[in-house]
């Protein structure tokens, strides 16, 4: 998506702010159109509805991406090269994830478990205040080694297993 706009932006040489306001009052409508086409999970379609599903939003998603490029001055053949590779990408992926959801649900929510564990190990480090040369002055690692520690912190605690996963 990023470089779907990013080319856009090449081309016509509008400000990135101007094309995201248009953006944004494109899509929050066209939201609200594509609410009534997905019911809540427990009744969750078949493969064949969720593919036809999944046309539909693509080809309103795409709509709406023309109209408010075109309206910048955007080429919509060049629109169309971009969207078409970038269509067919998204409906495979959520369309098979749809369906490996409805089939096996408790590996999604395991595999999901395990994306969002590495996720947190790559992020929570640092959101706490763990750098690549230990803890940074004034966050919360640094008070919290104050406090908890003091100077030395021991060998394989909680604190030095946070502070290895930010240096590593």
């Amino acid at each position: 998506m990023y470089q779907f706009i990013e080319k856009v932006v090449e081309q016509c040489g509008i400000p990135l702010c101007t094309i995201l306001k248009h953006l944004g009052n494109a899509f929050s409508t066209l939201f609200e159109k594509l609410k009534k086409l997905f019911p809540p999970p427990s009744e969750a379609p078949g493969h064949e509805k969720r593919m036809d599903k999944m046309n539909t939003t693509l080809d309103r998603v795409e709509e709406c991406f023309l109209q408010v490029f075109s309206k910048l001055g955007v080429s919509k053949e060049f629109l169309q090269s971009l969207t078409g590779p970038l269509k067919t990408a998204v409906k495979y992926v959520v369309v098979t994830i749809g369906d490996i959801w409805e089939q096996h649900p408790y590996l999604v929510a395991i595999l999901l478990c395990i994306a969002i564990g590495m996720i947190l190990s790559q992020c929570l480090p640092a959101i706490l205040g763990f750098g690549p040369l230990g803890p940074v002055k004034g966050g919360i690692a640094a008070w919290l080694q104050g406090w908890v520690f003091g100077g030395a912190v021991p060998a394989g605690s909680w604190f030095a297993i946070l502070q290895h996963l930010a240096m590593v």
